[in-house]
């Protein structure tokens, strides 16, 4: 009896762990999923001690633990943290119905409950796409015709951004909000962070969902200075030095540590390995990385304060203003934007697949809800009729046509649930310099789909980026390293019941 109570009570513990994990993975928006995870941490560890338990009475406490954590996440799990989706659900007669009720009034006498969600959800479907992506500086048409701008910088604390709408900053107001992604990213999820600005001209609230692939500041590396050697030069025979690495096979330079002498108990040094122009290098490691021959290398120690920021990353996003006079409409629109923009060249050809996360708001029952999915886009460089070839009768504009891109939208999970369909964005020729402003590359075209058993439609626009820097030949092969878009789509004809979406994503091209 006491081994049965003992094996039931850690099975609870573990199913109630499972349970709060599960809560985490239905979470209404990031914010709610990060609180969840914490009580789902707490249930995870009390399982752990559960099953390390020997008496029953000692498992039967931790299973209570475990259970109690469960709650508390599944509670956490449905509390908005967004104060963007909040607002927008939020009852703004509520006060009347209250006053209402506690007169003793029934039935019809009690008023309706007004949300701002019907006067959000009509923004949300706004054309989306046509220039919304195209420019490198940041600095993007949102769907609204005004100026979203948007910019990062990474401190100790991560990514930080930096939000215009028109003229006026979107700060991060007096409780920043950081946000991740589920995470389709190569390092995983991407970071975010939601902003807010309080209106004076017309009260209200301002907020922007933004989200970026920043990366953490690096350490620079120079080739040494020919004829100025202040590098360190490795000894001819260095039995005791240890190195570790990718050695290449060829002879040219590559980063690692190495510890010169890993008898002396100091700490291994970051570097990279030199080959200096003209010499002929090579090292041989044995497998623990002891360096047993070595010719021509030198070795350049991180040199401290030296450091590259990111110069090729996206930050996209949607916002959305919400005045406080109810009878006033709201206002929504998304961005995209990257550091680099590739300018497609003519003689690139060739396929290249860009997966990646998509994210924004979405309208349907009544409510608004925050939304990630996953964006699909496969892209076909000098694939159209007339790419390349000079012909302006293939496009109504008198464009050369540089190939195209078409995708999807899926995996849209809103509200903490999975929503039936996808989206597909349909095919878009990627234009020349001559309608896509200084730089070839960008894109626009139509939605369609179905999500909650509507059809829908909309539209869709990005831009390509990346460096692009190859000539003559290497140019035939140097593809875009991202590309990041907007979209927005709903389903016409059912007005009292709208199903409507407006989002932005950012992709990466796949290996």
């Amino acid at each position: 009896a006491e081994e049965m109570a003992l094996s039931d009570a850690q099975g609870a513990a573990s199913m109630a762990a499972s349970a709060a994990m599960a809560a985490v993975a239905g979470a209404v928006d990031p914010v709610a999923a990060a609180n969840a995870y914490s009580y789902a941490k707490m249930a995870a560890d009390a399982s752990e001690m559960a099953d390390a338990a020997t008496t029953s009475a000692d498992a039967m406490g931790h299973q209570m633990a475990a259970e109690t954590a469960r709650d508390k996440a599944m509670e956490a799990a449905g509390k908005r943290g967004l104060a963007s989706t909040g607002l927008a659900n939020k009852i703004t007669n509520q006060a009347d119905i209250d006053n209402a009720e506690l007169e003793g009034k029934t039935g019809s006498d009690i008023p309706k409950p007004v949300s701002n969600a019907t006067r959000v959800g009509t923004e949300l479907a706004t054309t989306a796409g046509e220039d919304n992506a195209r420019n490198g500086t940041g600095n993007i048409n949102s769907n609204q015709g005004g100026e979203a701008g948007a910019t990062v910088t990474y401190n100790a604390a991560g990514p930080r951004f930096a939000v215009t709408l028109g003229t006026d900053p979107i700060l991060r107001g007096e409780e920043p909000t950081s946000l991740m992604t589920s995470g389709e990213k190569p390092s995983g999820g991407w970071p975010g962070a939601e902003l807010v600005r309080t209106d004076t001209g017309t009260p209200g609230k301002t907020y922007v969902l933004a989200f970026s692939d920043i990366e953490a500041p690096t350490q620079a590396y120079t080739d040494p200075t020919p004829g100025v050697n202040t590098a360190l030069t490795l000894p001819a025979s260095p039995a005791t030095s240890i190195l570790t690495g990718d050695v290449p096979g060829d002879g040219s330079s590559f980063t690692g540590t190495y510890n010169a002498d890993s008898t002396d108990n100091n700490p291994p040094v970051s570097g990279k390995f030199v080959c200096p122009s003209g010499v002929q290098c090579s090292i041989s490691v044995n497998a623990d990385g002891v360096i047993r021959a070595i010719q021509g290398y030198e070795f350049h120690a991180k040199a401290a304060g030296m450091t590259m920021t990111d110069g090729d990353y996206l930050a996209w996003g949607v916002w959305l203003t919400i005045p406080d006079d109810v009878t006033a409409d709201a206002a929504a629109g998304a961005f995209g934007s990257g550091i680099q923009v590739f300018s497609v060249k003519a003689a690139l050809k060739g396929t290249a697949t860009y997966n990646g996360d998509a994210s924004g708001l979405y309208a349907a029952g009544g409510m608004v809800d925050y939304f990630d999915a996953d964006v699909s886009l496969m892209a076909n460089f000098g694939g159209n009729v007339g790419a390349d070839s000079g012909d302006a009768t293939n496009d109504s504009e008198g464009d050369d046509l540089l190939g195209s891109v078409e995708g999807t939208v899926s995996n849209i999970r809103a509200g903490g649930m999975a929503i039936d369909g996808s989206l597909t964005l349909k095919k878009a020729n990627i234009l020349d310099s001559t309608d896509a402003g200084a730089e070839s590359g960008g894109f626009n075209a139509t939605v369609s789909g179905t999500l909650a058993g509507r059809a829908m439609s909309g539209n869709w626009g990005g831009q390509f980026y990346g460096p692009s820097s190859a000539t003559g030949k290497a140019a035939e092969t140097q593809y875009p390293t991202t590309a990041a878009g907007t979209f927005a789509a709903e389903a016409p004809g059912h007005t009292n019941d709208p199903v409507r979406i407006l989002g932005a994503f950012g992709a990466w091209k796949a290996d």
